[in-house]
């Protein structure tokens, strides 16, 4: 671990009582060059998620607050609200990648095609010909066997084949591990952001950014010229 990631969960862990402070890094990649051949560590069968998935699918997410859409709460009711964020993700197009092993959900991973939940109060706002990943999650029980890896390669074959040409991806600078999946794939940089996200607000308060990051503060596109 570096100098600055050591200030920065130093800094995390002092200002927790008031909020969150994070940061993250945009990544992106050209679908227009090759994909490198990846298999992972175990056998696993692919397959899209369908609604009935989720009521597996959002309790795994459940216990991950970076990457859950809803309210941390156990409360039936919480829960049943998230199910429907979820859901609405299936509904506007976005795609769910699953693993499956010995009947397990082993990996799961989300790919959007017109916006996606990047920063917080800051969607990404796609292009014609752009992807956005997001929300990779493994289980504990089939970590260390390159299913991230695995599953992104076959995501981005998948919008290749259906003419997309580049992809962006957002991580957190602690998710180390994830990061050597990305950079196997031909993932680069592109910019990061410092940010703190007080209780109880929707917006966060941006500290710091560095390099391009443009594609996660693209203003709304007009009514008149969605289609």
């Amino acid at each position: 671990m570096n100098l600055a990631s050591w200030l920065w969960r130093l800094l995390s862990r002092a200002l927790a009582p008031w909020g969150e402070l994070c940061w993250d890094v945009l990544l992106e990649r050209s679908l227009l060059e090759d994909l490198p051949a990846l298999h992972p560590d175990i056998e696993v069968t692919l397959r899209l998620a369908q609604p009935a998935d989720l009521d597996r699918i959002v309790p795994m997410y459940s216990s991950d607050p970076w990457l859950y859409l809803g309210d941390v709460s156990r409360a039936p009711e919480a829960r049943a609200r998230a199910r429907e964020l979820y859901l609405d993700r299936l509904r506007r197009g976005e795609l769910c990648f699953l693993a499956i092993s010995g009947g397990e959900i082993a990996h799961v991973n989300w790919i959007c095609f017109t916006w996606g939940d990047a920063l917080p109060d800051h969607p990404i706002r796609l292009r014609a010909g752009e992807v956005y990943t997001t929300d990779a999650l493994t289980p504990p029980a089939f970590r260390g066997k390159a299913l991230h890896a695995f599953v992104l390669r076959a995501m981005l074959a998948h919008a290749r084949e259906r003419g997309e040409r580049h992809a962006y991806t957002l991580s957190r600078i602690d998710r180390t591990d994830s990061h050597k999946g990305l950079y196997r794939l031909g993932w680069r940089e592109c910019g990061r952001a410092l940010y703190f996200l007080q209780r109880r607000e929707a917006a966060p308060r941006f500290l710091w950014r560095q390099g391009n990051l443009e594609p996660l503060f693209r203003p709304p596109v007009p009514l008149e010229s969605a289609g």
